[in-house]
């Protein structure tokens, strides 16, 4: 990264020059199940893993919109390169709350990538001048590059508390044994006992260090509409794939190339359709939640709602349009070197994340109809 951290801009347009090389090691990342040292490299020379960390810090200090677009953008390439810069990126943002100091160390690295996953029955405990960490974590993508780990936990005396430690101090199970985002190698991790240093806490139901946009926005709801944005990239691989697909295929006992079959056209515009509106969806209530924190420190529940209501629905959406595509390409998409499989898998993989629960249909019914909102963790 060097003394002077990236300008925005400047990070976008070489993550964009390193769109071909990350389509390129699709299939090592898969076979590997990790990011491949060499493209790692190049995603810290771009700024990838600090894209929205402020620059007082060393970070890019992207606008989120320019975040979720690149994310889009790259995800069209490689699914499980997007979801670990998305994940690493947005989990990052939880290092506001901890001392200035300490938020200075941290992204000081130049090789900085903090990792994390959901807590299954964790735990912190105040001790003298320290705390005592113990618990699991699962789903913990990218944590095979992290230099830090954060784990969220219950708090002895009440709530939760966030805690940053290094990931040689806990103990990780390969347990991603799992049909798409292979690349993510989200492993599970345990800590036994572990003392963290008052300086690597935090609560981020507290009034945070740095106090901008995305410290106003629960951490939860910039996952919703960030992850949408990495599913609406995967569907738009999906379509690039279908229309080329399309213009030479002669499926089977037919003569009639796929591009020319009525029902096939109809499929492809529907498909379109469907993106297009998912993508127009998905951006114009961010910006509307964006514009909102713009004026008031806390979150209305109306944007809350909006943006939790976009993530769920743009994802399925996104799904409905990868599987449009499949059904297009025929018995061509279920090989598994074919890149629509790939994105296939990748895409139904992301439709079972927390993020995409059909039951949150249900909770934003509820506030359409009564105006009663339920705060929660996700929402």
């Amino acid at each position: 990264m060097g003394d002077q951290p990236l300008d925005y801009q400047v990070a976008i347009a070489r993550l964009e020059e390193l769109v071909p090389r990350v389509a390129a090691c699709a299939e090592e990342i898969e076979a590997t199940r990790s990011l491949p040292p060499h493209l790692l490299q190049e995603l810290h020379g771009a700024g990838a893993f600090r894209l929205l960390i402020p620059t007082e810090f060393g970070g890019c200090e992207t606008p989120f919109v320019a975040f979720m677009a690149t994310m889009q953008t790259l995800a069209a390439a490689d699914a499980s390169t997007a979801w670990c810069i998305n994940q690493a990126a947005v989990i990052g943002t939880t290092s506001l709350w901890l001392p200035a100091a300490k938020i200075a160390e941290i992204w000081a690295e130049p090789d900085a990538v903090v990792a994390n996953g959901p807590p299954l029955g964790c735990t912190l405990q105040p001790t003298a001048g320290t705390y005592l960490l113990n618990g699991r974590w699962g789903f913990s993508s990218g944590c095979q590059h992290a230099t830090w780990m954060m784990g969220a936990a219950r708090y002895a005396p009440g709530g939760y508390r966030i805690a940053y430690f290094r990931p040689h101090q806990v103990d990780f199970t390969d347990t991603w044994q799992v049909a798409g985002l292979l690349g993510t190698g989200s492993f599970e991790f345990a800590a036994t006992d572990l003392v963290i240093p008052a300086d690597q806490v935090a609560d981020t139901a507290a009034p945070p260090t740095v106090d901008n946009e995305l410290t106003r926005i629960p951490g939860a709801l910039l996952f919703a509409a960030s992850f949408a944005a990495v599913a609406l990239g995967v569907a738009q691989g999906a379509l690039g794939d279908m229309l080329a697909l399309a213009q030479g295929k002669v499926p089977r006992f037919t003569s009639q190339v796929l591009q020319d079959d009525p029902r096939v056209q109809h499929l492809v515009g529907e498909a379109q359709a469907r993106w297009r509106s998912a993508r127009a969806y998905l951006y114009s209530t961010v910006e509307e939640a964006l514009a909102g924190v713009r004026t008031s420190i806390s979150m209305a529940h109306a944007h809350r709602a909006a943006l939790r209501m976009a993530g769920t629905h743009v994802i399925r959406e996104a799904a409905a349009v990868v599987d449009l595509a499949y059904k297009v390409a025929g018995t061509t998409a279920i090989y598994q070197p074919h890149r629509l499989q790939r994105r296939f898998q990748d895409m139904h993989v992301i439709t079972q994340h927390v993020q995409a629960r059909e039951s949150y249909y249900a909770l934003l019914g509820r506030y359409a109809m009564t105006g009663q909102y339920e705060l929660t963790a996700m929402t």
